[in-house]
């Protein structure tokens, strides 16, 4: 979860180089361990930011296919680009009115999310057996994530080695029948770390690290 100092960084960034900010904060409200969610618009008002949300993940409705984005700071100098932005908008034909309908009950309404990612929670408890058996494998370690639903375990070169992170979750995926995604996927320039999604059971996600863990006792690539 990027800090407010981060926020602060990138945004300075893009003032210097006047740079239009794009801001993703569909896992605004999917926190753990006391993290908090500061807007990136927040920190820098004079930039012009477009802020993404929706309902796939906080609301658990990603089958809904209702999001939203909103526009903050000065416009004067993107009026062109904004006119584009909704001249595509009303292009788009077959809206999910019930949906949209949706959208006012679950911002107004409690936020069920809270009991979740609290102690006790479905996904706070998913994230910390995933992260408890992952970190258990010998020559794999992670930083526990203090928001969404991934981990992202990094293997030790020094245990594993692993030149090609595609064709190992390829072999892992015929082997063990677990899929992950290569670090790569993700523009991490090694190919020693992958990704774990933590949504499933915590039965599923133990038997899952488990075969992780098998997989990659002995692995090896020429």
């Amino acid at each position: 979860v990027y800090d407010e100092a981060m926020l602060r960084g990138l945004t300075d960034i893009a003032r210097r180089h006047n740079l239009l900010v794009c801001s993703d904060e569909i896992y605004d409200k999917i926190l753990y361990d006391d993290a908090t969610h500061t807007p990136t618009a927040s920190v820098a008002p004079d930039l012009l930011t477009l802020t993404f949300n929706g309902m796939s993940k906080a609301y658990r409705v990603a089958g809904y296919r209702v999001g939203w984005m909103s526009i903050s700071g000065p416009r004067a100098h993107a009026d062109s680009y904004i006119e584009g932005l909704t001249i595509l908008a009303n292009m788009r034909l077959c809206a999910n009115m019930p949906g949209q309908h949706g959208v006012v009950a679950a911002l107004s309404g409690r936020q069920t999310i809270n009991d979740l990612v609290l102690p006790g929670g479905r996904l706070k408890e998913q994230r910390d057996v995933a992260y408890e058996l992952l970190t258990q494998i010998p020559g794999v370690s992670c930083v526990k994530p203090k928001g969404a639903l991934y981990l992202f375990p990094r293997l030790d070169p020094k245990v594993f080695k692993i030149k090609d992170d595609r064709r190992m979750v390829l072999d892992l995926l015929r082997q063990e029948k677990i899929m992950v995604v290569q670090g790569t996927g993700f523009n991490w320039p090694e190919s020693d770390h992958f990704r774990v999604v933590t949504l499933p059971s915590v039965g599923d996600l133990t038997d899952a690290v488990t075969r992780i863990g098998n997989f990659l006792d002995g692995y090896s690539q020429p």
